[in-house]
């Protein structure tokens, strides 16, 4: 195994948007947008894993067994730049409302934090957008809640950071991960399957995958007594008109976009 080349230098961009239940949380690089682009951090990101583990072993010390009883997941970051909009997501019992005042004519935003029945449930799926141009980006996406609270200080010398710990819960998916670690992969080709599902025809085509952006080709030839019917070619879910030259027998394929299926079938003459 050859050793990792990776360094890992500088900061990034933290990205929330509001989960709902049954929500498929998509992929960190379709999420990390400017629309929902959080705040501008300070000090970088921290994530954190730990377990908790239970080990049974007997009196003599010679077997045993050990289990993970439980894990805990904590992306923590220090929040620059923020609004009363940003403290909504930082607390649960908060509630933000604007007004216009009747004495000078300018609109506020107001927060009102507190009570304990005035909790939201609000979940967020939160991702940190680590943005690297030499070795690829790295992404690292929690389904989660801040559960540190919020300090506010104003100084007169220093900028004020809000600390957000934001505790990962078991719902990116139906596996119960807690997170999810994506870095992009420099260099890489991007690899798509091709299926054949063929009754009396062969096919010149004989691998399983093509490369993403390639030419495919393939001459799909009846059995002896066998003639074929109209080939059905789909390409990343869509069916492709006209790849199909029934004088030749070739498919092609200009630009491969996506996983090929072709599915053809020979009837005796």
């Amino acid at each position: 195994m050859a050793a990792p080349e990776r360094i890992i230098l500088g900061s990034g961009y933290i990205h929330v948007g509001l989960f709902t239940k049954g929500m498929i949380v998509p992929n960190p690089e379709d999420f990390c947008t400017d629309a929902n682009k959080y705040a501008y951090i300070s000090g970088g990101a921290e994530l954190s894993y730990s377990s908790e583990n239970y080990e049974a072993k007997d009196d003599m010390g010679q077997v045993a067994k050990s289990i993970i009883t439980s894990e805990e997941v904590t992306l923590k970051s220090g929040i620059m730049t923020f609004s009363g909009n940003t403290l909504e997501v930082l607390c649960d019992t908060a509630r933000v409302s604007t007004r216009e005042s009747a004495v000078d004519g300018k609109t506020y935003r107001e927060v009102r934090v507190g009570g304990t029945g005035n909790q939201k449930g609000d979940k967020y799926v939160i991702c940190f957008h680590h943005i690297d141009n030499t070795d690829g980006d790295i992404y690292l996406m929690i389904v989660g809640q801040n559960q540190a609270g919020f300090t506010l200080s104003f100084k007169k010398d220093e900028a004020t950071v809000v600390d957000a710990e934001f505790h990962a819960l078991p719902l990116l998916d139906g596996d119960g991960t807690l997170v999810t670690y994506t870095e992009e992969v420099k260099g890489s080709t991007v690899t798509y399957n091709v299926t054949q599902n063929l009754s009396h025809v062969a096919s010149s085509f004989t691998g399983r995958a093509v490369s993403s952006g390639s030419e495919f080709s393939a001459t799909l030839t009846a059995a002896e007594g066998y003639t074929i019917g109209t080939p059905v070619i789909i390409m990343g879910g869509e069916v492709v008109a006209d790849a199909w030259t029934s004088a030749t027998g070739e498919v092609e394929i200009a630009s491969v976009t996506g996983d090929i299926s072709i599915t053809a079938t020979a009837t005796e003459d």
